[in-house]
């Protein structure tokens, strides 16, 4: 399986999987780095869904317009897009790991502007 077919398992079946033990295991198939973001991704989107101004957050991206780091257990992106009610926002976030790289421990972010529909497709942003 590719790498980028993993990572669309893992977002498509995150809230599915997520405690089932399987995630981990999908998780596991991937390089360290990309551990810790999508672990990022799937704790980002169900603390953003709390959030009333995107309580229909679908998808979180974690690098954009810049990668999105890991330092130690520690996951900043300052280019990353949360996707809610068929729209794109700016997202920052900081997000912290456990030493496996497997789960999230925090998760704060600040919500930007609404990214204009004629940049999506350079940006690599989808409906």
């Amino acid at each position: 399986m590719k790498l980028r077919q993993i990572m669309s398992l893992v977002l498509i079946c995150a809230p599915v999987v997520a405690g089932a033990g399987s995630l981990e295991e999908l998780l596991l198939r991937l390089p360290p780095e990309e551990q810790a973001r999508q672990a990022c991704v799937v704790k980002g989107i169900d603390q953003i869904r709390q959030d009333k101004r995107l309580s229909k957050a679908d998808r979180l991206k974690t690098s954009i317009l810049n990668p999105a780091e890991l330092d130690g257990t520690i996951v900043t992106a300052n280019g990353a897009a949360v996707h809610a009610k068929d729209r794109w926002y700016a997202l920052k976030f900081t997000c912290a790991v456990s030493k496996d790289l497997l789960k999230a421990t925090s998760f704060a972010y600040e919500i930007g502007q609404e990214i204009p529909r004629e940049k999506w497709e350079d940006l690599g942003l989808w409906e």
